[in-house]
C-alpha cells in the first residue's frame, strides 16, 4: 500500500532533521571542539606568559631597587680606600694638608716625615703569629696589616687660623691624629704663631 504523501513528507523531514543533527554533531567533534581545545590551550599559554611577564617585571623592579644600594656600597668602598689607602700615600697627604693650611690662612714653614711603622693590630698579629696560625688551621688571614706614618709639620699664622686648621684636619676623611702640638711666638708686635705639630696617619700595608 502506498503511503500518503503527508506521511512521506514527514518521514523525509525527520530524516533531514536527523541528518542535520548528525552533521552538527560531526562538526562539533571534528571542527568546533578542536578549535575550542586550541583556544583553551592558547588561553592557558597566555596566562602562563602573563605570570612569567609579571615575574620578569618584578625582577627588573628589584634590580632597579638594588642599583642605588650597589652605588652606595661602591661609594662606601671608595671612601674607605681614601680613609685607609694601600700604602702611606705621603705625597697625596702632604698635598691635602697644604690645601687645608692654605684655606685656613696658614703658611707651612717646615715638613719633616718621621717614619713608617706597623701600627698595633691585635686582630692580625705579627707575621710569625700569622704563619703559625696558617700552619695549624690551614687558613691564611686576608685582613690587611695596618701601617702607621708619622710626620712633623710647622705652620704659622694667626691663632684663630691655627684652630681652624686643626678642626679641618680632625674632620678630614683620611684620619690624621695629632700627637703633640707646640705653640711659639705671638709677641713682639707679631701676632702670628708658629705651631709645630707631630701627627700620624694610617694605611694598609
Amino acid at each position: 500500500m502506498e503511503q500518503p504523501s503527508g506521511v512521506k513528507k514527514t518521514e523525509q523531514l525527520s530524516a533531514i532533521m536527523l541528518l542535520s543533527v548528525v552533521i552538527i554533531i560531526a562538526l562539533i567533534y571534528l571542527v568546533i571542539k578542536p578549535q575550542l581545545q586550541s583556544l583553551k590551550a592558547n588561553n592557558l599559554l597566555a596566562a602562563s606568559k602573563k605570570v612569567e611577564l609579571k615575574s620578569r617585571e618584578q625582577e627588573i623592579s628589584n634590580l632597579k631597587e638594588l642599583g642605588p644600594k650597589i652605588q652606595a656600597a661602591q661609594d662606601t668602598v671608595k671612601k674607605l680606600s681614601v680613609a685607609l689607602p694601600e700604602g702611606s700615600k705621603a705625597g697625596e697627604l702632604l698635598v691635602q694638608i697644604e690645601a687645608m693650611a692654605s684655606v685656613s690662612g696658614l703658611n707651612i714653614a717646615a715638613f719633616s716625615p718621621s717614619k713608617e711603622e706597623a701600627a698595633s693590630t691585635p686582630a692580625v698579629g705579627t707575621k710569625e703569629e700569622a704563619a703559625v696560625a696558617a700552619a695549624t688551621t690551614g687558613t691564611v688571614s686576608s685582613e690587611p696589616t695596618v701601617g702607621k706614618y708619622s710626620f712633623v709639620m710647622s705652620v704659622n699664622g694667626p691663632y684663630v687660623s691655627i684652630v681652624s686648621f686643626l678642626k679641618t684636619i680632625e674632620a678630614n676623611l683620611r684620619p690624621v691624629k695629632i700627637i703633640r702640638a707646640e705653640l711659639s711666638g705671638g709677641d713682639g708686635g707679631n701676632p702670628d704663631i708658629t705651631a709645630t705639630l707631630t701627627m700620624e696617619t694610617y694605611y694598609q700595608k
